[in-house]
Order: C-alpha cells, then sequence, then structure tokens
C-alpha cells in the first residue's frame, strides 16, 4: 500500500490546475477524437467541461474528506 500525502494548499493548487485544464481542453480541442460530440460549439464545450469538472471535483473532495483532509 501506498500513501499519498497532499497539504491542504496544495489540493486547492491541483484543484485550480485541474479546473484550468479541462477549460483549456474545451477551447483549443473541438474535435470528436478528443472526445467532444460533434459539431459543439467552443462555448457549449467550455459549459460541458466546466459540469465534468465539477462533478470529478466533487468526488476528489468526498474522497480527501473521507481520509481526514478539512477541505471544501
Amino acid at each position: 500500500m501506498k500513501v499519498i500525502l497532499i497539504e491542504e494548499e496544495r489540493f486547492a493548487e491541483i484543484t485550480r490546475q485541474m479546473k484550468a485544464e479541462v477549460e483549456k481542453s474545451a477551447r483549443e480541442h473541438g474535435s470528436p477524437v478528443y472526445g467532444w460530440p460533434e459539431g459543439m460549439s467552443e462555448s457549449q464545450r467550455v459549459i460541458l467541461a466546466g459540469h465534468i469538472h465539477k462533478t470529478a471535483h466533487f468526488h476528489f473532495v468526498r474522497w480527501a474528506q473521507s481520509h481526514g483532509a478539512s477541505c471544501t
């Protein structure tokens, strides 16, 4: 078993970086090859990416909280 230790300040930084990467991907990669449905506009991809990020963030925070982190 491995232990992953994340300081709370780093946790916040990681979540900001994840959000930025999701938004960047949505803006730059409009091709269905990247997993986006065909015919979506850039603004639609950014909105969808935001929802995906929120869901991933929710589960990441819940996981961290279940391991004793005090984060929101």
